[in-house]
């Protein structure tokens, strides 16, 4: 199925189609994608929905870079012991829709690992700390997705500016879907709420 939509931004609350926290019950120390919420009472039902850059002519060949923006909070932890590393994903069109179940958002079949935060661990007395997230990229007229991305996982972990993996076959525009995974260390009683997740032009 193509992929007709563009998403560039996805924003944590209360409404419809907003991002639902990831709870340490839930996602434990398997990584597990961030999904939309499509019920405002229950916040949950959405499935995994990635940013799109969409299929618009002005990232392929360009020199265009588009930046990914992931930032948010994580309450509930264990001072000096809770971790938390995030990863970016890009997903090929052809594998749209994602499925909406956890085991599916955990496979990653075909999905391409962009980049790596840096590994956050509360600090002492603290049970909660903020993240956040940027990666710059490039698609070429090629095929081929390059950049580069940085990280701030809590006060104790400050990714120095690193390179993306670079993928390669991409087919177009349309390719350019972007899931942010997270992974948790000691997760009892952990929630994991992603404020904002935004696509933007550099």
């Amino acid at each position: 199925m193509s992929n007709a939509s563009t998403i560039r931004r996805q924003i944590a609350g209360t409404q419809q189609f907003t991002i639902a926290s990831l709870s340490g019950a839930v996602i434990t120390t398997t990584p597990t994608a961030f999904q939309l919420s499509n019920n405002g009472l229950t916040l949950t039902g959405g499935g995994v929905i990635p940013l799109s850059a969409g299929n618009t002519g002005i990232y392929q060949g360009t020199g265009q870079v588009i930046q990914v923006h992931a930032a948010g909070i994580l309450t509930g932890g264990t001072a000096s012991t809770t971790t938390l590393i995030l990863k970016l994903y890009q997903v090929p069109n052809s594998l749209l829709p994602i499925a909406n179940t956890l085991a599916g958002a955990q496979t990653f079949t075909s999905w391409n690992l962009l980049a790596t935060s840096a590994t956050g661990t509360l600090a002492a007395a603290t049970t909660s700390g903020n993240f956040m997230f940027d990666i710059e990229l490039q698609l070429d007229v090629n095929g081929i997705l390059t950049g580069d991305f940085t990280s701030q996982i809590f006060a104790s972990a400050t990714g120095a500016q690193a390179a993306t993996t670079q993928v390669s076959g991409l087919t177009g525009e349309a390719d350019l879907n972007f899931v942010i995974v997270a992974t948790l260390g000691t997760p009892t009683g952990v929630t994991v709420t992603m404020e904002e997740l935004a696509l933007a032009l550099v």
